[in-house]
């Protein structure tokens, strides 16, 4: 796989899960195992899932290189869960897609804005 750069939309952390990245790439998927370096820093993420959501899967853009993980929302009124849907979809036609990722040898996640390097998880 050729070296490809993504940025970083948003980051979280789940508590007692790990840590989200909301990532803007161009390729088709990123399967697990897949390492992301920071251009600026050179901390080291391994992607573990990707996340889909229970509302919106059957709106969604999937890869089959990916492994996925569902995320269970809900919603007070019908109107919230379609702004959703559209949110994802809309988020998703522009190369944002949801990842859950592991740390390699530190504690941190990665910075909003971050430019990240796409590598192979031999490299």
């Amino acid at each position: 796989m050729k070296t490809t750069k993504a940025l970083t939309k948003n980051s979280f952390e789940l508590s007692g899960r790990g840590f989200v990245i909301e990532l803007k790439h161009s390729l088709n998927g990123l399967k697990e195992g897949i390492v992301l370096i920071s251009e600026s820093s050179k901390l080291k993420w391994k992607i573990v899932v990707r996340i889909l959501f229970d509302h919106a899967v059957h709106e969604q853009i999937t890869f089959k290189c990916e492994s996925v993980e569902n995320s269970f929302s809900s919603f007070t009124n019908v109107e919230k869960r379609n702004k959703s849907i559209q949110d994802i979809v809309d988020r998703e036609n522009q190369g944002i897609f949801q990842y859950m990722i592991e740390p390699i040898g530190h504690i941190n996640k990665p910075e909003d804005g971050e430019v990240l390097i796409i590598t192979d998880n031999d490299k």
